[in-house]
């Protein structure tokens, strides 16, 4: 086994941490300017689905700002990993259900692997970096 192939083994546990860490990030954003722009994001919401919304749409954004942001908080600390990264895997069907038709297919693709990535972290859950393995012990 050559240098670089056992460098790799050697620290594949950290792969699920960057994924967790990835995903984080991209929740933590997104969330967070839900916060701060709350109106850009309704132009996303299809007309089909503002009429099952029985709520202001800048109030049902600042909702998912608040899961959006909670889900990337405890990914980033990797607090109950599976039930953030199953928030994640829900939330991202929802967008991609809200593009079906859009035209936005790469848009689409694009959350399609932060869905994989997020349905991947579901069924692994925590890694040695995160209060979850923290609490094994």
């Amino acid at each position: 086994m050559n240098h670089l192939t056992h460098l790799i083994e050697e620290h594949s546990h950290y792969g699920t941490f960057v994924a967790r860490i990835g995903i984080a990030a991209v929740f933590l954003w997104f969330g967070i300017d839900k916060f701060i722009h709350p109106v850009n994001w309704i132009g996303w919401v299809p007309l089909w689905m503002q009429a099952l919304i029985p709520m202001s749409l800048v109030g049902f954004m600042y909702i998912q700002g608040v899961i959006e942001t909670v889900a990337g908080i405890m990914l980033l600390v990797g607090y109950n990993v599976r039930l953030a990264s199953f928030i994640a895997v829900v939330t991202l069907l929802g967008v991609e259900l809200a593009m079906v038709g859009t035209g936005q297919s790469e848009m689409m693709l694009r959350d399609a692997g932060l869905l994989a990535a997020s349905l991947s972290l579901f069924f692994t859950g925590s890694d040695c970096l995160s209060i979850d393995c923290l609490k094994k012990k």
